[in-house]
């Protein structure tokens, strides 16, 4: 099988073609980027032969079919999503080529669901949202809602992409330092990541709550979050798929997405969403310093002392009723893979793809990941690898049930 990994040599897709190469069912994998001499280079430092790296501006719709059309399944981690998923989608499904992508923006999850019925009819599998918020901590959702016969409240939270235990290094994964020491004098860009944090904080995000959605100002302060076994933390609100996804799979009263990254942080991120707003920056030029900004913080005693005692970087939290009984079910990342952010994102993305080739997965259509995957356990299962040896999906998580 050739897979196409557009943006495949950023920090996701180096990690999840990475895990991509350990795979007998794959021949080869074409790392595509706009910046042609980056995927030269991550190729050069991986030394595979499956690797090719190839020069796409994804805008370019015809030459992007093109490049498509010479794959037998597309993943996709080139963002911000709210610039470029439906696009890219558009060209898959011109070329009926199965697709996975870790889009973790609620507009575009929304837009790239809207073309449901043109993957159906295209006979091709879509999976959005695979990583680890959206992904993960769907998954997470899904199982906690089972061991409630009615759910009230559903929250999915993320904060420092760690945990307990971290997994081993991936036989062919190029770390940033070793990857970007070539480009060290080259001016810092502005990350796709940190574009997206601050996309989803310009414009009002919709949630889930009584029954409905609502559209509420992102970064508000909510209630603070009582994860059991952990200090209540500082968490607001912030625009993210799972509230517009898990309602389609999940009967809920209210579902809603939190962040927390301490308030110090929050706060930093709230002074340049409000230079974005007032024209000062644009959303590149605030995501350079905020980073520069981060990186001068560093070790900050104020800013780690927030961390200590907040609960692991993804969980989700369930309340509602079991056998006429008030009960809450919350379930957290004790085991991580290797990597952090790139691990957490980058893996589940890497086993998604490897699911399609082997057929595990038929369905057609834009499919969120609670709508993907039947078995979150048997998922759990596979991710479980890469965050220790000989363990399985519970191994891997924290699972706190308290009667109310």
């Amino acid at each position: 099988m050739k897979v196409l990994a557009l943006g495949g040599s950023g920090d996701m897709g180096r990690m999840a073609v990475a895990i991509l190469l350990e795979s007998p069912n794959i021949s080869s994998i074409t790392v595509a980027d706009k910046n042609f001499e980056r995927a030269k280079h991550f190729v050069k430092l991986v030394g595979s032969d499956k690797l090719n790296p190839v020069e796409i501006d994804v805008a370019e719709h015809d030459k992007l079919v093109d490049l498509i059309s010479s794959h037998d399944i597309v993943m996709n981690t080139v963002g911000p999503y709210y610039k470029f998923a439906t696009m890219i989608l558009e060209a898959v499904i011109k070329t009926k080529k199965p697709y996975v992508d870790i889009c973790d923006d609620w507009k575009p999850t929304l837009d790239l669901l809207d073309m449901n019925e043109n993957a159906k009819k295209a006979g091709i599998t879509a999976i959005i949202g695979i990583g680890a918020s959206p992904g993960i901590t769907n998954l997470m959702a899904i199982l906690a809602c089972s061991k409630l016969d009615e759910v009230d409240d559903l929250i999915t939270a993320w904060g420092t992409f760690g945990g307990g235990t971290v997994g081993e290094r991936p036989k062919y994964y190029v770390s940033p330092r070793r990857f970007y020491k070539k480009f060290m004098d080259m001016p810092i860009i502005a990350n796709a990541a940190t574009m997206h944090l601050f996309y989803e904080t310009l414009e009002d995000i919709p949630t889930y709550k009584d029954g409905k959605f609502i559209n509420i100002k992102p970064l508000t302060v909510a209630e603070p979050y009582q994860f059991p076994g952990y200090k209540d933390t500082y968490v607001c609100y912030i625009g993210h798929p799972e509230p517009v996804t898990l309602p389609r799979v999940i009967k809920a009263n209210s579902v809603s997405n939190l962040m927390y990254m301490g308030k110090i942080i929050t706060d930093v991120v709230r002074k340049y969403t409000q230079k974005i707003s007032d024209k000062e920056l644009t959303v590149s030029e605030a995501s350079v310093k905020f980073y520069e900004e981060l990186r001068e913080r560093g070790s900050d005693p104020e800013l780690v002392k927030e961390y200590i005692g907040t609960p692991p970087g993804l969980s989700v939290k369930a309340t509602g009723t079991k056998d006429g009984k008030r009960k809450i079910v919350a379930i957290a990342n004790e085991r991580v893979p290797f990597g952090a952010m790139a691990g957490v994102t980058g893996v589940p993305l890497a086993i998604a793809v490897e699911m399609v080739i082997n057929g595990e997965i038929t369905e057609k259509g834009v499919l969120s990941p609670e709508e993907s995957f039947s078995d979150p356990m048997g998922f759990l299962d596979k991710y479980a690898k890469y965050c220790g040896k000989n363990l399985s999906g519970k191994d891997i998580l924290l699972i706190r049930e308290v009667e109310l």
